[in-house]
């Protein structure tokens, strides 16, 4: 069973008396380990599609399905506590720019360890990605590589299941790209729990080490590399909210 399973999400915007489709019916999923790419350029929707793929927004139709929780189910509370601890949510934008690293990376961790344990695990995440002596720094201070650094940090501290990346990893240059999908790979084959990454990316170099990568255009996603199997849970899931039966080939 796939790990993230997001199908026939639609999402639209009002446009005088019209509705104007901003996600149209978009289904792909996520296996544990496996990095999956959505390559669209601003404004295309992609970090809605995330939002929502991460239980931060629900869609107008469609379901997502994350392990055996129905996020467009779930209420608010239970969504947020699976995002503090096996669903994390990455990005630049939602860094406080005046915080300590040590503590970005810390505190989401002494919710679940106790703070002690925390620094420990913070100090240990920090040094294993190569930013050990950012840990006094704030936010704002960091060049943009150190910020990718610490943000995976963070978010591969907690042993989490599934990461959600948006945007995180544009603007690095190709070097600076390659770096952190190579640095993204350990950090999975690491991790425990081996988690799943989805991730968005403004052009296709900066998901180059993707193993699946979706175009989103006009609200529709095409695939564009690594489709050579069906996605049978998605398949699953649209035909059980159908109400159908059979089983998927």
């Amino acid at each position: 069973m796939s790990l993230l399973v997001v199908a026939g999400v639609c999402v639209g915007r009002g446009r005088g008396v019209g509705w104007v489709p901003v996600l149209s019916d978009l289904s792909f999923d996520v296996e544990r380990g496996e990095v999956v790419a959505i390559v669209g350029g601003r404004r295309s929707g992609k970090t809605t599609l995330l939002e929502i793929a991460a239980g931060i927004a629900t869609p107008e139709r469609g379901i997502v399905r994350f392990g055996e929780h129905e996020l467009t189910r779930l209420g608010e509370r239970k969504r947020v506590r699976l995002r503090g601890r096996e669903l994390v949510w990455l990005d630049r934008k939602g860094m406080s720019q005046q915080l300590q690293v040590a503590r970005i990376v810390g505190w989401p961790l002494s919710l679940m360890r106790g703070r002690r344990e925390a620094q420990r695990r913070a100090g240990q995440m920090l040094e294993r990605v190569g930013a050990l002596d950012c840990a006094s720094k704030r936010w704002a201070e960091l060049s943009p590589w150190e910020q990718v650094r610490v943000a995976l940090a963070r978010g591969f501290a907690a042993t989490p299941e599934l990461v959600v990346v948006d945007d995180l990893l544009d603007g690095l240059g190709s070097d600076g790209t390659l770096q952190a999908l190579r640095l993204v790979r350990s950090l999975i084959a690491e991790t425990e729990s081996r988690p799943g990454v989805l991730m968005s990316a403004s052009d296709r170099d900066s998901a180059v080490f993707a193993d699946r990568v979706w175009s989103l255009d006009r609200g529709k996603l095409t695939p564009t590399l690594g489709h050579s199997r069906s996605d049978a849970d998605v398949i699953q899931l649209r035909r059980s909210e159908r109400g159908e039966s059979r089983s998927v080939g």
